[in-house]
């Protein structure tokens, strides 16, 4: 019989045998998904039993054939949540946890209605919904293999999950929106050779964009003038090499207010702006 830190240590090394920088802490995420515990309840748990062994060696085999963690047991930690992921669906980054601490803080100055947009698998409406409480929430989804994760992970929080084109959705809510958040695909056809290999176990429709990579985000800049409220805000994530470009998008689109921000490793990461009040 292993125990969880016999198991813990023996997946590590496979782990790592395969390249994986992160295989430590990898590995207790797998034995404990296995164990079906919090990594913190490790130590509780005596030995894994035969059957489990037998799967945690499986899902180690299926991380070390360059599958995704998140894909490999389900499910992505965002913040202080966590969702549902799987083929299909983009995989939450931590990049992005900035942008949805900002949307939480702009609900905690009393914007009530939030709308999200390339909603995906929904984590920044469930980390919203699970620290802000706003008073309505909706969160917008294209694709029907995404629908169906956010869907699911949003089915326990009170945000009303949309399937539609984010170019013409919720019309019957035009100038009633406090707060619009999207993450939506911004890379450049170009970048399309020259990135990682995991990352194409992302959707494709998620991850890249026409032209110079920001279509997608002047529609989003366009939905949320329609959206917003006068003084609205609205708060986009872009890539680290699209901050001034992005900022000039808002800006043409009519917002006012338009500052960038950066991610945890200190690149800048994302637009925010705002729906000039009525004089």
């Amino acid at each position: 019989m292993t125990s969880p830190t016999e198991a813990v240590a023996a997946t590590s090394t496979l782990l790592h045998g395969a390249g994986i920088v992160s295989a430590p802490a990898e590995a207790r995420l797998l034995v404990s998904h296995v164990l079906g515990v919090d990594p913190s309840q490790m130590a509780l748990v005596e030995a894994l039993t035969a059957a489990q062994e037998q799967e945690l060696r499986q899902l180690a085999d299926r991380r070390r054939s360059g599958i995704p963690l998140q894909y490999v047991v389900g499910r992505a930690y965002f913040r202080t949540t966590s969702v549902r992921v799987g083929p299909g669906v983009f995989i939450p980054r931590p990049e992005t946890e900035v942008l949805a601490g900002w949307a939480i803080g702009e609900v905690g100055q009393g914007r009530a209605a939030v709308v999200e947009l390339c909603a995906g698998s929904g984590a920044i409406s469930r980390a919203i919904a699970v620290e802000a409480a706003p008073a309505a929430q909706w969160a917008v989804e294209i694709s029907a293999r995404a629908f169906a994760y956010l869907a699911q992970n949003l089915a326990d929080v009170p945000v009303t999950a949309v399937q539609a084109d984010m170019a013409d959705c919720l019309s019957g809510l035009n100038g009633r929106i406090d707060l619009v958040v999207a993450n939506p695909p911004y890379l450049p056809e170009s970048q399309r050779e020259s990135l990682p290999p995991d990352v194409y176990f992302d959707p494709c429709e998620a991850l890249f964009a026409a032209g110079d990579g920001l279509d997608a985000v002047r529609v989003v800049a366009r939905t949320a003038m329609r959206l917003l409220k006068p003084g609205g805000a609205v708060g986009c994530e872009h890539g680290d090499d699209q901050a001034a470009s992005a900022r000039q998008v808002f800006g043409e689109a009519g917002f006012t207010d338009v500052r960038d921000w950066t991610d945890l490793a200190g690149r800048p990461r994302f637009v925010t702006a705002r729906k000039p009040s009525v004089e």
